[in-house]
């Protein structure tokens, strides 16, 4: 097979993946996470079951994907700014995804009870933990970051605290307030404690 008959192959992959991850969210949001099926995502995506499951094995893979394409948007954005402080590249970070989740409240509700349906908790690290690791660590060679700090430790520690509020805020929304301020504070409060 030569490369370019690869590429149009990567192509159709990436856009059929695409096809069923916007067939799934759409739904998730219409119907609720529990009570949509891959039956019911192929259907929507015009594919049939088994090629829904040849990119998803579980329904539950598709709020990680959710996940990562907002981290892999915050990623893009910061690093346009790799001369600003990784405690301002952080804040901004966590910044932007606070902004996708609240635009989207209940696809932000469902794809979280999905989550957590496939024990997504307690199966994966944090998606997020890839993206904090190098800020960190370039925090500490600026000397913004304490240097004794554990960076794997600091970087789980924030997606912690960032996935609580966002837990508390998809099982009460009304009750935090604005949830990017209550975010922001939450990892202001982290990075706080791991300044140099």
């Amino acid at each position: 097979m030569s490369a370019a008959d690869e590429g149009v192959r990567g192509g159709r992959a990436a856009t059929t993946r695409d096809v069923l991850y916007g067939a799934a969210a759409a739904l998730f949001v219409e119907r609720g996470y529990e009570d949509t099926t891959m039956a019911d995502i192929a259907e929507r995506a015009g594919t049939s079951r088994r090629t829904a499951f040849n990119h998803f094995p579980s329904k539950g893979d598709i709020p990680m994907l959710w996940t990562r394409r907002m981290a892999d948007v915050a990623v893009e954005v910061i690093a346009q700014s790799a001369g600003d402080p990784a405690p301002e590249r952080i804040r901004a970070y966590f910044g932007l995804i606070s902004r996708l989740v609240e635009a989207e409240p209940e696809l932000t509700r469902q794809m979280m009870l999905g989550w957590t349906a496939a024990t997504g908790p307690i199966r994966y690290e944090s998606q997020l933990l890839a993206d904090l690791a190098p800020l960190l660590r370039e925090g500490q060679e600026r000397g913004q970051v304490d240097p004794a700090i554990d960076v794997a430790e600091a970087a789980r520690t924030l997606s912690d605290v960032y996935m609580g509020v966002v837990f508390r805020w998809v099982r009460d929304p009304g009750a935090l307030g604005s949830f990017q301020d209550v975010a922001a504070g939450g990892i202001d409060l982290v990075l706080s404690a791991i300044r140099s």
